[in-house]
């Protein structure tokens, strides 16, 4: 049996979404133009990869100065390591001040932290969000 590629799918199922551009590429080198996006969205990606600072700076890359914005939801730090390599992920989550430095090492602003509610069903570590703006130089 022949199965289609992982990118078939999206596409034939966004075929008639116009404000869609599906593109393959890594996390660490984004196949899109500088500052092209008025926004990137990171979700749960930082704790699957080898650079997460690398990915940061992509992310800051491709976002528009004068009010383009990042948003980051990953993982808090926690001592499951079970999880983390049941998860295939590569960090034990990270701190609000780790990700605050990797924002705004990145030159970004307005970097905004905080802790996502907990479900009580929820069986991973918690999670938190951050907001960062990229202003005009």
């Amino acid at each position: 049996m022949i199965h289609p590629s992982p990118c078939s799918r999206p596409r034939k199922r966004l075929a008639d979404a116009t404000s869609v551009d599906l593109r393959r590429g890594e996390l660490e080198k984004l196949p899109i133009d500088d500052a092209s996006c008025d926004a990137a969205l990171l979700l749960l990606a930082l704790s699957y990869v080898d650079d997460p600072r690398r990915v940061v700076h992509e992310a800051a890359r491709i976002v528009k100065p004068g009010d383009g914005r990042i948003v980051v939801v990953d993982l808090l730090p926690h001592d499951r390591d079970d999880f983390r390599r049941q998860m295939g992920q590569r960090a034990l989550g990270f701190s609000p001040d780790v990700v605050t430095e990797m924002l705004t090492t990145c030159g970004l602003t307005d970097v905004r932290i905080r802790p996502l509610p907990t479900e009580a069903s929820a069986r991973g570590p918690a999670l938190q969000i951050a907001t960062a703006a990229r202003r005009s130089a």
